[in-house]
């Protein structure tokens, strides 16, 4: 799913205002591994930090946000397998 914010009426740190923009992010569960598909490798990566302590280095890998990577972590990413992204 694709995401797009915009924002009006920035105000910039110096005293600058009417400012804006916007951005489009992406969101697929299980595609840890940042490509826009679920593929055994976010599964592997996921396998691989089982147990581990969620840090900087493997946030993505806590695919439901839990603050613990377990296995439904894994649960979650195998059933979005081969699932994909289309282009932006």
């Amino acid at each position: 799913q694709y995401v797009t914010m915009s924002l009006t009426n920035v105000a910039s740190a110096d005293g600058g205002t009417g400012g804006g923009g916007s951005i489009r992010v992406a969101f697929l569960a299980g595609d840890v591994n940042q490509n826009r598909v679920v593929t055994l490798a976010d599964l592997g990566l996921v396998n691989a930090q089982l147990a581990q302590l969620v840090t900087a280095a493997n946030f993505l890998k806590d695919v439901n946000a839990s603050g613990t990577l377990t296995l439904a972590d894994k649960g979650i990413t195998n059933a979005n397998l081969t699932k994909a992204l289309p282009a932006p």
